[in-house]
């Protein structure tokens, strides 16, 4: 069951009920030693021991798991007993030992190593890839950018451990002179402020409610571990600021103890006047014996804060190929998707652990808290790819996209996501592919207009779209046939174009040989014509390209279909005298004929294999003046050479005496 905020009454009704308060307190590190999980968290102390909770590693409270069984293994941050911030720890089995990130910051820094590959905690530390899986966190990001996920999973606040009566009551700008180190002494008390160690979200945080930073606080203020009083708040006038789920978890017996201590000598949570008030708000109150929050200072904009777990926005992205399904289903809570985190016996742990529980536990939604930030680290390029080279196939109901990479810049592309939106702007896929994908083809489409479009992707995010945007169609395929044909006759090329999914092709069919058109037709309504071609097309066989040009429901498409043309077959004709003088010379006409063209060339007159008159052709005829001939009857024949395009051909014999 999903809640809104609970107030600190049912807060503390639910520890008491529950018998959480009366648990062990959490233990630090997967117990027993050795023992490694799925899901390794790394980062704040100020959520560390409700994490160790929820990880099962102390005795009451049941260990929140994905379905499919991988839990949490949540690691100090610091060594567990010796307070050490120098100790290693490791988090896979096989896996390298490396530095224990102490506090928020270097949590997130750690995460973002284990995404680049790069060392931790420097350049001479270790290679840790893969090795850690979220980072805890009490603060947002300190870098924009989007890779990764500050998903909020509970509300704490900042308040300020004293000792001394004098500070019960404090004010913002009080706080401010005394860590600018203008204000020295309140109430007649002299003040000695802490500030908990670099890196630490609680220091980053109050800092920033109070007005400073790193480089305006006093540089004389010492350093000390986040959290635990009972090394900072030791002397009247000593103050630090403190995390107040950690001072409730702590000081109820329900975390591992670094205050109580310091509580029982003096110590205590000042109460602060908030901006715009005229009184002081104390950050908790008692109930049942136990310490609880109080709804009014947690919810204030000023000391009052999100916690978050800190995960690859990636691994949470259910279309990308580095989805981790149970990353998402422990941390998550999306839609009708609940967080293994935000389940009724984990809010429990949460309230036992001294934070407010809230109705966005597993956000990812950054109007519903979430946050995102870039990768941590002063050593990356923060730049997102350029555009990658983009081609687009229309297909079957299909659309096939090919690529190149985008010039190197920055990080490695990671992979390339796909998308396709329809004309009304909605998306209808989307795929992400390896990096070493080159191309993505969407199947399966209704016909319609579509834009496709593909960037490419590093750690840091996506990169420039390429886009295409038409038509998706059915395919359709084009057969033609052409039978040999001699020179002058019109030479036929019969086309067929069938489409896919029973659809009838309509349309322009064209012709080419080689760059020039030689033919069109439209096609019938069965998807077929015959196109006439020019009937001198050159002596050679001929490939022809044949192009459909698609309709509104099919694609291009198109073949080749091989041509001959033949030389023209000729009739030769003759007209000569039957007599002559053997003291004349004879005249002989011959014509050449032959189906769509006017044949060219020389024709010859033989006698017997003797050549005894030779002549050109103009407008396929000659007349050709024989030589004198001796009397008697003398057989001739007429033959023509032939041309390019025209065969040979002899004619029949004829005769003419000579008196």
């Amino acid at each position: 069951m999903r809640r809104t905020r609970s107030t600190a009454a049912l807060v503390a009704a639910a520890v008491v009920a529950g018998g959480l308060a009366l648990a062990a307190p959490a233990s630090a590190d997967p117990a027993p030693a050795g023992t490694f999980r799925k899901l390794v968290g790394v980062g704040s102390d100020t959520t560390q021991d409700v994490l160790n909770a929820l990880a099962g590693d102390a005795s009451g409270y049941a260990p929140v798991k994905a379905p499919s069984g991988a839990g949490i293994a949540s690691y100090d941050a610091v060594e567990p007993g010796t307070g050490s911030t120098t100790s290693s720890i490791r988090t896979r089995s096989g896996g390298p030992s490396f530095l224990r990130p102490n506090g928020s910051g270097n949590g997130r820094i750690a995460l973002t190593m284990a995404l680049t590959g790069d060392k931790w905690p420097n350049s001479t530390g270790t290679t840790i890839k893969g090795q850690v899986d979220f980072a805890r966190s009490s603060g947002g990001p300190s870098t924009s950018g989007t890779a990764l996920t500050y998903i909020p999973f509970a509300r704490d606040a900042v308040g300020v451990a004293v000792k001394g009566s004098a500070l019960h009551k404090l004010s913002v700008d009080q706080l401010h002179d005394i860590y600018a180190g203008t204000l020295t002494v309140v109430e007649g008390q002299t003040v000695h402020p802490k500030i908990p160690q670099s890196g630490s979200g609680t220091r980053k945080f109050f800092l920033s409610a109070i007005g400073l930073s790193d480089s305006t606080i006093a540089p004389t203020i010492p350093t000390v571990q986040e959290n635990q009083a009972d090394d900072a708040v030791t002397e009247d006038g000593a103050l630090v600021p403190f995390s107040v789920g950690s001072w409730i978890a702590q000081n109820n017996g329900v975390a591992p103890d670094h205050s109580k201590a310091a509580a029982a000598a003096g110590a205590y949570l000042a109460a602060v006047r908030l901006p715009g008030d005229t009184g002081e708000t104390e950050p908790v109150s008692t109930s049942n014996g136990h310490l609880v929050p109080l709804n009014s200072y947690y919810e204030n904009a000023t000391f009052g804060r999100d916690v978050y777990n800190v995960v690859p926005s990636r691994a949470i992205d259910p279309t990308s190929i580095f989805f981790d399904k149970d990353l998402y289903d422990v941390f998550v809570t999306n839609g009708s998707h609940t967080a293994a985190l935000a389940s009724d016996d984990a809010e429990k742990t949460i309230a036992a652990f001294g934070f407010v529980n809230e109705s966005y536990n597993g956000s990812i939604n950054p109007t519903k808290h979430a946050k995102f930030g870039g990768l941590e680290g002063s050593t990356f390029d923060a730049k997102t790819p350029g555009k990658p080279a983009l081609k687009a196939t229309p297909g079957d109901a299909s659309v096939k996209l090919g690529w190149t990479a985008p010039a190197p810049t920055g990080l490695p592309v990671t992979d390339y996501r796909v998308t396709l939106t329809g004309a009304d702007g909605a998306v209808v896929a989307v795929k992400d592919v390896p990096a070493t994908a080159t191309s993505y083809t969407f199947s399966g489409l209704a016909l319609g207009t579509y834009t496709a479009s593909v960037s490419a992707a590093n750690l840091n995010g996506s990169g420039v779209l390429a886009t295409w945007t038409g038509a998706v169609k059915y395919s359709s395929t084009t057969k033609a046939t052409a039978a040999k044909t001699a020179y002058g006759k019109t030479p036929k090329v019969a086309v067929t174009v069938t489409g896919t999914h029973g659809t009838v092709a309509s349309g322009k069919v064209t012709l080419k040989d080689g760059s020039t058109t030689v033919g069109t037709g439209t096609l019938d309504r069965s998807g077929k014509v015959t196109i006439g071609l020019s009937n001198h097309l050159k002596v050679a066989t001929h490939t022809l390209t044949v192009s459909y040009g698609g309709s509104s429901k099919l694609n291009m498409s198109s073949t080749t279909v091989k041509l001959t043309i033949t030389k023209a077959t000729p009739s030769v004709s003759t007209s000569a005298p039957k007599t002559v003088s053997h003291n004349s010379r004879a005249k002989v006409t011959v014509k050449v004929t032959a189906t769509g063209t006017t044949p060219t060339g020389t024709v010859r007159i033989y006698a017997g294999s003797h050549v005894i008159a030779t002549g050109t052709l103009k407008s396929g005829k000659v007349t050709l003046t024989l030589p004198k001939l001796s009397r008697g009857n003398h057989t001739m024949h007429a033959y023509y050479t032939g041309s390019s395009t025209v065969n040979s051909r002899n004619g029949v014999n004829f005769t003419i005496k000579s008196t």
